[in-house]
């Protein structure tokens, strides 16, 4: 390998690190309606497209309300005017560690089943004239230094 080889590998894998292009993750899950306290089936499936190596993967849950308002004035010409509040907040954050460290070669794969529980305290979905409360469930592959891997799917919590 000459000079040039060796820098534009280094650059590669510096580019890897940065935009997380050293590996693709697919998420599913064994249903997207559950209840609080019910067990949920996920699968992680990781298929490296470079050297990858990963302090742990997690699955989170979480809950964000999102409320807006819209305050309705007249401005000193007399004109109507509107103005919107904006909160959003996490009601919950929970996660759970499905597996440990990985190191896995270009081309490598591993797949990962585990069932977690959901919560017992999670509040309803809910979506209102002003609020809306809604669960997300995401799997993330930590890479340390680097971007991680994740892919992000909405539940229904009744």
């Amino acid at each position: 390998m000459g000079f040039f080889d060796a820098l534009a590998e280094g650059a590669k894998k510096l580019t890897d690190r940065v935009t997380g292009g050293y590996g693709e993750i697919t998420f599913n899950v064994d249903r997207e309606q559950l209840s609080p306290g019910d067990s949920l089936g996920v699968e992680i499936d990781i298929k490296a497209t470079g050297d990858l190596e990963a302090k742990r993967v997690l699955v989170r849950i979480r809950g964000k309300e999102k409320c807006t308002l819209h305050v309705k004035y007249q401005d000193e010409g007399g004109m109507s005017q509107t103005e919107t509040h904006e909160t959003t907040e996490y009601t919950m954050d929970k996660e759970f560690e499905v597996c440990g460290a990985l190191k896995m070669s270009q081309s490598e794969t591993k797949s990962i089943r585990e069932t977690i529980t959901i919560p017992d305290d999670c509040q309803p979905t809910y979506f209102g004239v002003n609020c809306e409360h809604k669960w997300e469930i995401e799997a993330d592959v930590d890479v340390p230094w680097g971007k991680d891997l994740t892919k992000t799917k909405e539940l229904y919590i009744y």
